[in-house]
């Protein structure tokens, strides 16, 4: 309780603390009204990146820096020039600079949480497909007629459903689970009085994944789960301090790319529903003639619009993937640093297996191309499949690359206990053009898309893509609120990098607005002695955005009723909303690595049976001499007289 009150003394007059900091009399900080100028750059250049750096909202995948570090989650990824202790190595290796002589170990976890809400509607401008009757073919995702317009194209009351899991793969064990994490461990080193600082951490720069496993979520159609992550499983790297106020660093990135997607096919499309058609027009009209040359019904019944084509699963990965941080951090003066760090491309070359399964109806298609000598030559000589398949499988690849990124970063410090950060990021999306899966067959789905106008190939699925440059901007602050307690909070703008002329769903995160917050734990200060080493940090986030709309059939890769447009369009005919939360916990604890080394040996000599015997031996034989340890200095220092400030004034 006596904790607790002396916070709210320290928390009730930081705004007054924020006014008295451009008091030049209160402070005498040299160059005062040199901060007062870059305040008010930084003002501006929020203002700037707000209005002029973001290009216009574009919608999809940006799952870079999302969940790998407990502070920077606390801080909306604002860290470039005041990076995270260990996990420095993916911010701004620079920072290596700032931790502390000898051994030190961080472990920790992420959990990320993403709640997404996908409804489709009947556009009204789409006249719909036709039956051989000239009645107009229901989709299934149009839900039911509302309302006293009956006739009327709004009247559809439509379909929505929410993912129910996330998705991942664990790398090497080539196993797929229903849930997202990420671990955090990283090692440092350093030699008293030495400028060189070594260490090496675990952690995953990219990932995201989603599942869509009810059945009535109309997600499903576009993808019923997906997945795409990075994870750097090791990373040697190093800093060295040039000087008092410069340090630059740089580190090795060894990782593991998965992606992975499942998704129910179908095929929207005037010509498709021509098959249906034709076959309906034909039905009873078999005879010998006919089954010597064109058997009847045409295309063995047809193929409607809505009908399903079959599913398709791919699950790939590429256990080598190599890249490099650098970076530099440079702090002119104790209440000003900037830093600024570079994040290469990640090239991957991804394989794994594929499974597409076929429905009865388009079975019976294929099976009709060669259901006489006549249709068989004809399919040859037009390449078209002609052998009926409930599946095919194989191996498939994927090059795939992942941008390289820039940051830049400034931290002000106007009193002592009070940080202000804010960054900039740059990543160059503009790089991925297409996506080109490459089977090890010819896929009979692909063989007949040729003729609806797709050009990729027989064995190659060709997604275009055309993702643009992001630049996302943010500010975080950071108060030290007592010597053991440190209070964090920052936003970010994540924009996105997917026009919507290519948006799906298989990367389900539109443009967000991230909100983090958190608390960094100094174990010295809560008079525990197991805890005294231990450093813990604490944080949530969460990004939300509530609307994100694709109508008037914008996108090629979704909802387009363009033939040949492209070859995954489930929602043509539909206008797509889409509602997004994510949310993000984390925690982290930082200490010497003989805390965890001396944790681990008490651990095992407990579990040794006869280390255990020849102690409880020497127990029962010790009956005199007994002592009682002394309190520790460190536990002396942290009672303090009653109303005492708890904060160290001069403290960083």
């Amino acid at each position: 309780m006596k904790k607790i009150l002396e916070l709210k003394m320290f928390i009730a007059p930081l705004p007054l603390s924020g006014f008295l900091c451009f008091r030049v009399k209160r402070f005498n900080l040299p160059g005062l009204s040199h901060l007062r100028i870059l305040l008010c750059f930084v003002i501006c250049m929020v203002m700037a990146a707000s209005q002029f750096l973001n290009p216009p909202i574009a919608e999809a995948d940006f799952n870079e820096q999302l969940a790998i570090d407990t502070r920077a989650i606390s801080l909306a990824n604002n860290v470039t020039a005041d990076p995270p202790g260990i996990m420095s190595i993916h911010y701004n290796p620079a920072g290596l600079a700032l931790l502390g002589d000898g051994n030190y170990i961080s472990l920790g976890a992420v959990l990320p949480i993403i709640d997404k809400t996908v409804r489709v509607t009947k556009d009204p401008n789409f006249e719909g497909f036709h039956d051989l009757k000239g009645n107009l073919i229901e989709d299934p995702l149009w839900g039911t007629r509302n309302g006293p317009n009956r006739l009327s194209g709004n009247s559809w009351s439509g379909t929505e459903g929410s993912n129910t899991s996330g998705k991942m793969n664990i790398p090497f064990l080539d196993t797929i689970v229903d849930f997202l994490a990420t671990p955090i461990f990283g090692l440092s080193h350093r030699n008293p009085g030495s400028k060189w600082t070594f260490a090496y951490s675990v952690y995953a720069p990219f990932g995201i994944g989603q599942n869509n496993g009810d059945k009535s979520d109309p997600a499903r159609k576009d993808g019923q789960y997906s997945y795409w992550q990075h994870l750097t499983y090791a990373s040697p790297s190093v800093s060295y301090q040039v000087n008092k106020t410069l340090s630059v660093g740089a580190s090795l990135g060894l990782g593991a790319s998965a992606i992975g997607a499942c998704t129910d096919v179908r095929a929207p499309n005037a010509i498709v529903n021509l098959t249906k058609t034709l076959g309906d027009a034909t039905q009873g009209m078999e005879n010998p003639l006919f089954d010597l040359t064109i058997p009847m019904p045409l295309f063995g019944g047809g193929l409607g619009p809505y009908d399903s084509i079959g599913n398709l699963s791919m699950n790939l990965s590429d256990d080598f993937s190599p890249s490099f941080n650098l970076g530099v951090l440079w702090g002119p003066f104790d209440w000003l640093s900037f830093g600024i760090s570079y994040q290469s491309a990640i090239k991957t070359h991804m394989s794994g297996k594929y499974q597409l399964t076929y429905s009865d109806q388009w079975q019976n298609m294929v099976e009709w191309c060669g259901k006489s000598a006549l249709m068989q030559i004809v399919s040859m000589a037009l390449d078209l499949p002609y052998q009926r398949a409930a599946e095919q499988t194989g191996t498939v690849t994927l090059d795939r690359e992942l941008p390289q990124i820039v940051n830049w970063g400034i931290k002000l410090k106007p009193i002592k206990r009070l940080s202000l950060l804010a960054d900039l990021h740059w990543a160059n999306w503009s790089s991925f053009k297409q996506d080109s899966f490459v089977f090890d067959q010819k896929i009979q789905l692909l063989q007949l898309a040729k003729y609806m106008g797709y050009n990729g190939g027989d064995n190659i699925l060709l997604l275009e893509r055309h993702w643009e440059d992001t630049w996302n901007w943010g500010v975080g602050a950071e108060y030290q609120a007592l010597d053991w307690l440190t209070l964090r909070a920052g936003y970010e703008k994540r924009t996105s990098s997917i026009p919507d002329i290519t948006y799906d769903g298989f990367y389900p995160l539109p443009t967000l607005d991230n909100y983090g917050a958190g608390l960094g734990i100094k174990g010295s200060g809560l008079g525990i002695k197991m805890l005294r080493d231990i450093d813990i940090d604490l944080a949530v986030a969460y990004l939300v955005n509530k609307s994100y709309k694709i109508t008037n059939n914008t996108s090629s890769n979704m909802n387009s009723n363009v033939l040949g447009s492209g070859i995954m369009n489930p929602y043509a005919g539909l206008n797509y909303e889409q509602e997004t939360a994510a949310y993000i916990g984390s925690v982290k604890a930082t200490m010497p690595l003989d805390v965890v080394t001396t944790a681990l040996s008490k651990g095992m000599d407990m579990l040794n049976p006869f280390k255990r015997s020849a102690s409880t031996n020497a127990n029962l034989r010790t009956t005199e001499n007994v002592t009682v340890d002394s309190p520790s200095p460190t536990a002396v220092d942290n009672f303090r007289v009653e109303g005492q400030s708890y904060y160290i004034e001069n403290s960083d």
